[in-house]
């Protein structure tokens, strides 16, 4: 066994290939707390301070020991070569069991050494206002808006430029890859993007008084109302343009010459967007012809639609959104669920209880209407434990369902009637897909169209198709596909 010494941990020799077995496989680099694969040569041991180090990490940090930065720090920062048990001033976290800490002992100022760097000035996606870091973060017991933890005392974070505005920031929640595009925007002129119905970027301009104008159909548009006797009665099923779903209750844009129509919500998406779930802008495109193969699958609930589609501004960046996810926002206020919820990037989030909704969820139409009910039903989480405890059978396919068994589900029911249905029996597998719409798929030019007259055998599983769509191509009509994924597999 071999005994090191070195500079950068000069208080005790370090060793090199000692038995792999040693600590149990608990082996990681202390310094950028990557894994360490055993036995290899490529690490020093510490025994009495119990640390693993790579050798180019240590190697690397002995030409940066000291870092001159003046606009984090006045003075000359110095490495720490032991292990944390501070807070840092930047981030207000502790690196338990770290040793990646810099230090100006004159002015007991510490700080980790990503943090060093964290940019003055940034703009996020989630918020209209820009915000700015600073080290000492005002209200203490204010919490994060991110992830809800308070700020410790006398911790740096992120504070809104807008001093009307008490919006905060974990340095840590704002700098995420998938909040943060990466930018420091200090000094930079600032580009207004409103999510609201600013004129530059609205998508209704009304007319007359009564007569509403969408920049995405040719005639006037009307607010008609679904079966209420407010204004006019619609009784024929319309689909919305944007999201695809049903218009079964409340107003809605519609057009008297054509089949054209808009939820409310949906009408008033703006045509360029700053959205939670996506670091950059977003610009709204409805022609869904000029989409390659007439559909496509958004990148955060990963569902196909042939609706409105939000693509991102930033060149090289193929995200893409679907209207049901860009109509969410924070925070959301879901009528499925007695608390707001906090939108993240990745679903939403209740601070009040346990329940966590993914995008998919979170975009599920709250109330359905089911020709198996004269009630609308509810959409009820499994998370939520609403339903009486016992075993119960979806009122549509008669699968059993078992509360608090790996098969319960979330459910669409009716609490007056008993009536049960799975999410995927009352919208079906791809509720963003019209039925007469033509895509392109897999060399095969398809007509998505109905079940509602016929059941075909599906030509890739030879399975009855049993959703509420199927996929026939249009070259011959004896070939049906029951789902996308028979269809890429033919």
């Amino acid at each position: 066994m071999e005994n090191l010494i070195t500079t950068f941990h000069p208080t005790h020799c370090l060793e090199s290939g000692i038995d792999p077995d040693y600590r149990d496989g608990k082996n990681y680099c202390v310094i950028c707390r990557k894994y360490i694969r055993l036995p290899s040569p490529n690490f020093l041991y510490c025994r009495p301070c119990d640390l693993y180090f790579h050798k180019e990490c240590s190697t690397s940090l002995m030409e940066n020991l000291t870092i001159d930065r003046p606009k984090t720090h006045e003075h000359t920062l110095t490495f720490i070569r032991k292990r944390n048990t501070f807070n840092c001033n930047a981030c207000g976290w502790i690196g338990d069991g770290e040793m990646n800490m810099y230090a100006c002992l004159p002015c007991n100022f510490f700080i980790h050494r990503d943090c060093i760097y964290l940019p003055k000035v940034i703009k996020l996606t989630r918020h209209p206002h820009r915000l700015l870091h600073t080290f000492q973060a005002p209200d203490c017991n204010k919490k994060c808006r991110i992830c809800n933890w308070r700020f410790g005392c006398g911790s740096g974070g992120y504070i809104c430029i807008d001093k009307t505005c008490d919006y905060k920031l974990h340095s840590n929640c704002a700098t995420r890859k998938a909040m943060w595009d990466g930018k420091d925007v200090e000094g930079e002129p600032e580009e207004i993007i409103s999510n609201s119905e600013d004129a530059t970027y609205s998508s209704l301009e009304v007319v007359e008084g009564k007569k509403i104008r969408h920049f995405s159909h040719h005639h006037d548009l009307r607010k008609l109302c679904v079966n209420n006797g407010e204004e006019e009665e619609e009784e024929d099923e319309r689909l919305c343009q944007a999201c695809i779903l049903p218009i079964h209750f409340d107003s809605f844009l519609g057009c008297k010459e054509c089949d054209f129509a808009l939820h409310d919500t949906c009408a008033s998406l703006p045509r360029k967007l700053e959205h939670t779930f996506h670091r950059h802008p977003l610009i709204l495109e409805v022609d869904v012809m000029n989409i390659k193969d007439g559909f496509f699958s958004c990148s955060k609930c990963e569902r196909e639609s042939c609706g409105f589609m939000y693509r991102c501004c930033q060149e090289g960046c193929e995200f893409k959104m679907d209207a049901n996810c860009a109509s969410l926002t924070d925070p959301l206020y879901n009528k499925a669920h007695k608390h707001p919820l906090t939108l993240l990037d990745v679903g939403a989030d209740c601070h009040e209880c346990t329940l966590y909704l993914d995008s998919k969820q979170a975009t599920l139409p709250v109330f359905v209407q089911c020709s198996y009910d004269i009630h609308p039903l509810t959409l009820c989480f499994a998370q939520s434990n609403n339903w009486p405890w016992r075993p119960f059978s979806c009122d549509m396919c008669e699968i059993r369902i078992k509360p608090n068994y790996p098969d319960y589900q979330d459910l669409y029911g009716c609490f007056d009637c008993n009536t049960v249905v799975h999410v995927e029996c009352a919208i079906g597998k791809y509720p963003f897909l019209k039925p007469g719409h033509a895509i392109k798929l897999n060399g095969f030019d398809i007509q998505i169209a109905s079940t509602s007259l016929s059941r075909p055998i599906c030509h890739a599983c030879y399975s009855i198709c049993q959703d509420r769509l199927i996929f026939k191509n249009k070259s011959s009509n004896a070939i049906s596909f029951c789902s996308i994924n028979c269809i890429t597999s033919s």
